[in-house]
């Protein structure tokens, strides 16, 4: 079954229930208050008549002929047509002191109710007293039987509840209609796209014409096209980078071995030194195409626990200071204490390692590395700056991808993943990092701070 009529089946359904426990609500409602108020006039109309049977009784000084009162019979007209006729007093017994009925029109009435029936009745009835003396009592009847007018009345107002349950349930119907089709449509547009993304369209997007639900579903639909197109375009790229990258340093170890077996060049350590030296960088390429894989896909294991950030910063300096001066090149070290972080201390010496690294290729000789670790708030900032000739505009956006490498005035060895690997270490630690000019290249990032107290627990 569709979605469509399921819909359809549970509004129809949903107003069928509110239509009849309305109806039933109604017509319950009604019956009760009409016979509370039917009550009500049986006992204004029995103390009024009291009255009037009072005054017979003091007139006859009995109740002698009190019985024509009882069966004269009055005709209920409408339009000059007569509706029905009952007696003037037919609602109504009259009881005289011993609790003997003296006169009613209901016959059978009079023949079925026990004096049991009568002690009760009496009891709710209205006392009949001349000069202070009870001369009887006026008992209503049974106040459920209802007069053909009374019937008329409750009939028209169920006719009333069901006619209107009945405009409601259409009414429901016909708005349910319209709401499927406003529901239905944009569904389908939304199937279509589906299937054209399932297809390899990852360029096709659904039209927003509203700001409902599934107006917010179309735009969700649209950034998940957007970014699976993204990742797709990302999925290509890399394969291209990874096989560009591969490429050299196969092409390197190939073309010596061809060599060695041709007997153009001998099988010395010299001629192997070349080949052995392109294993090395392909096997750090494979491991940092590894790690950035398992660092983006959020899987890489994290060993955290509270370290002194300054510390840390300290140790990574200490060991690349001994190559910074065979290069001619000075490292300056400032940092704050008491920089407590919960961090993998291995993976973000890891960054640092990266960073000094890049700073170290792009220094000049007789240049300084300056490395500063601070307070910001609640962060820790560590910063990294060289005295190279720093980065173009056009490639800052770009220095943290995977593979890129700017300028030629930057370009070096490595395996051009180690500021991506950096990014996504950074960011599973909740930080972020960046780079910027400022006499030289500046790598920043930060890192969330914890108390120094919760660091000794």
């Amino acid at each position: 079954m569709s979605f469509g009529w399921k819909l359809v089946g549970a509004l129809v359904l949903t107003a069928l229930c509110a239509v009849v426990g309305t109806y039933l609500l109604t017509t319950k409602t009604v019956s009760a208050k009409f016979d509370e108020f039917r009550t009500q006039d049986l006992q204004l109309a029995a103390q009024d008549l009291a009255g009037l049977l009072g005054e017979y009784w003091q007139a006859q000084k009995s109740w002698t002929g009190v019985e024509r009162l009882f069966t004269a019979q009055v005709f209920v007209r409408n339009r000059g047509q007569v509706i029905y006729q009952r007696s003037l007093l037919g609602r109504f017994a009259l009881l005289d002191p011993n609790l003997h009925v003296v006169a009613c029109a209901e016959r059978d009435w009079v023949e079925c109710t026990t004096g049991d029936e009568l002690r009760v009745m009496a009891k709710r009835g209205i006392p009949i007293e001349v000069e202070g003396v009870r001369v009887g009592i006026l008992v209503p009847l049974d106040p459920t039987v209802l007069t053909p007018l009374e019937e008329d009345f409750l009939h028209s107002v169920q006719r009333a509840a069901m006619v209107g349950g009945a405009v409601a349930l259409a009414v429901a119907a016909i708005l349910g209609s319209l709401l499927i089709v406003q529901l239905s449509a944009p569904l389908r547009r939304l199937i279509r796209a589906t299937e054209r993304i399932a297809r390899g369209d990852l360029s096709h997007r659904v039209k927003v014409r509203t700001r409902d639900e599934i107006g917010q579903l179309a735009k969700a639909f649209n950034r998940m096209a957007e970014a699976l197109e993204r990742s797709e375009a990302a999925r290509r790229n890399l394969l291209a980078d990874v096989a560009h990258e591969l490429r050299t340093p196969l092409t390197v170890i190939q073309g010596n071995l061809e060599a060695m077996l041709d007997g153009v060049f001998p099988t010395t350590p010299e001629t192997l030194a070349p080949v052995y030296e392109e294993t090395l960088h392909l096997g750090a390429l494979i491991e940092d195409l590894r790690l950035l894989t398992l660092a983006e896909a959020g899987h890489l294991p994290l060993h955290r626990q509270r370290v002194e950030l300054s510390e840390l910063v300290q140790g990574a300096c200490e060991a690349i200071r001994s190559a910074a001066a065979d290069e001619g090149v000075e490292v300056k070290v400032e940092t704050e204490p008491e920089l407590w972080v919960d961090a993998d201390p291995i993976r973000i010496r890891q960054v640092l390692g990266n960073l000094l690294a890049n700073a170290l290729r792009h220094s000049p000789t007789g240049g300084t590395i300056h490395v500063r670790a601070q307070r910001q708030g609640s962060e820790a900032w560590v910063s990294v700056r060289d005295e190279g000739p720093g980065i173009a505009e056009e490639d800052l956006p770009h220095i943290f991808e995977r593979f890129y490498r700017a300028d030629r005035a930057r370009s070096g060895e490595g395996t051009g993943l180690g500021l991506a690997i950096a990014r996504e270490l950074v960011r599973l630690h909740g930080g972020h990092i960046w780079a910027e000019n400022e006499r030289g290249a500046v790598f920043t990032f930060t890192l969330p701070l914890v108390e120094e107290k919760d660091s000794k627990t």
